[in-house]
């Protein structure tokens, strides 16, 4: 064993390096040359030391003890995108990849597709079926209660989620909520003894994926929760029945430890919220969705995106991810070698990376801890602002959660049109004749209630690519 003597050195705290390191700057400002902001909020310090923590670190619990002996400790779903088209190919399609690495599925449906089609021979029990709603609502719900029907479907047959809650009708049409949240309390109620598929899931990734930064993505995410909660206790449904019937979909962008942060946040303050409602729900009982975000990824050079896809999942991983959907930038017209890239990505973490090994490999880190510990305070700030001033409906209906989102956007997409910030592939490090492969760039028009996905290289893209 080794004695304290063997280390002659007398302790030094914090401020001992830092008055070090400012006598080195030779007169530099400390907090101009080695500090930055993160999200418009947090200073990024140089460095971090245990006297930065105002509490132990704990390591997360980000889902059950698997009951099967041998599993690893960690366990993540690897969900595919599916675009039915052609029914029978499409099945064909789902079936190769759940035999080759996919263990989840993310299926768009307009509502008058034969799932039953769709999903022939497919064993729901043993995956996670999450399904998106594209077209009519209340259409796509009564498909799915057919075809569960249909099944004679048990609750241990079925987990998963459906993406979509009442709010994201506004963002589609402006307006419907009243009646969303109809649809949704009838969702509940037709779903409750379905204990692992969840009817409702809360898409924080809408608003990274549209430019915000991660403190407005998960303040805008949780007083989504908040507001559902208010107007579903008018048709009876309390806080209770909307904690577990939800799920969280949140999207990972390029700020490696930052985005790690944000997800194990997020489950904290899930905890937190729900607790102020005197609901007592357990980390581990929390279902989050982590996708690589859109944001983050560029028409220039599209072969980049795929570095950016990989480092992404992995922080969503180490985040505490309870499933990963990596998408192909190219959505539904991606190739099938684009699709098979995008679902390996998961089993090269797993299987390769061994990310599976350990459940929450970041606790500890003092620089993570004291981040995301900063990031809860910054969300908790911003919910109670946004309460003060009338609340997440209040905030879409003024347009004040759009503006300020969209200032954030713009100012992001000026800084790398600027070369202030710097992308590589975009506008730094261009590729060049073979190495070069650009996607098409198609406008985006955003109508006043939308809150459409966009890039940080946006400007950068119409300038370079609007007339190629």
């Amino acid at each position: 064993m080794t004695t304290k003597d063997f280390y002659p050195f007398s302790p030094s705290s914090k401020n001992d390096w830092v008055d070090q390191v400012k006598k080195d700057l030779k007169g530099k400002n400390f907090d101009e040359t080695l500090t930055s902001i993160l999200w418009e909020k947090i200073r990024i310090q140089p460095f971090y030391t245990a006297e930065d923590l105002t509490e132990d670190a704990n390591q997360y619990q980000f889902h059950p003890s698997s009951e099967i002996p041998g599993m690893s400790p960690r366990i993540w779903n690897n969900l595919v995108s599916v675009f039915p088209e052609n029914e029978k190919e499409t099945n064909e399609e789902i079936l190769h990849a759940l035999q080759n690495g996919a263990d989840g599925l993310v299926v768009y449906l307009d509502g008058t597709e034969n799932i039953n089609e769709l999903l022939k021979a497919v064993r729901t029990e043993f995956i996670s079926t999450n399904l998106l709603p594209t077209g009519d609502t209340i259409q796509f719900f009564h498909l799915i209660k057919e075809w569960i029907e249909s099944l004679s479907l048990k609750p241990g047959m079925l987990q998963g989620a459906i993406l979509w809650n009442p709010c994201d009708e506004l963002f589609r049409s402006g307006e419907n909520f009243d009646s969303a949240i109809s649809q949704a309390a009838k969702a509940i109620n037709d779903f409750k003894d379905f204990r692992d598929f969840y009817p409702m899931t809360i898409d924080l990734s809408r608003y990274a994926n549209a430019g915000a930064t991660g403190v407005q993505e998960l303040t805008y995410g949780l007083a989504e929760v908040i507001e559902l909660i208010d107007t579903l206790s008018k048709k009876a449904i309390s806080p209770t029945q909307v904690f577990e019937n939800l799920t969280f979909h949140t999207a990972i962008g390029d700020s490696h430890f930052a985005e790690i942060a944000k997800v194990k946040a997020l489950r904290k303050l899930i905890v937190g919220l729900a607790g102020n409602y005197g609901v007592t729900i357990q980390m581990e009982d929390i279902n989050i969705i982590t996708s690589p975000s859109g944001w983050s990824k560029s028409l220039l050079d599209k072969n980049t995106n795929l570095i950016r896809q990989t480092y992404e999942a992995m922080a969503g991983i180490l985040g505490g991810a309870n499933s990963l959907w990596v998408k192909p930038v190219e959505g539904k017209k991606a190739s099938i070698l684009e699709k098979r890239i995008a679902r390996n990505v998961s089993s090269i973490l797993k299987d390769e990376s061994y990310l599976d090994k350990v459940m929450d490999p970041a606790a500890g880190s003092f620089y993570l801890e004291k981040l995301q510990e900063e990031l809860e305070n910054s969300v908790i700030t911003g919910l109670q602002e946004l309460e003060k001033n009338g609340g997440w409906l209040k905030s879409f209906e003024d347009r004040t959660l759009h503006t300020e989102i969209r200032n954030s956007r713009e100012n992001t997409q000026k800084e790398v049109l600027s070369d202030a910030a710097i992308k590589v592939g975009a506008n730094k490090y261009l590729a060049k004749d073979k190495l070069e492969n650009n996607l098409a760039f198609e406008p985006i028009k955003e109508k006043e209630f939308e809150l459409l996905p966009s890039r940080a290289t946006y400007l950068v893209e119409q300038r370079n690519l609007s007339n190629a």
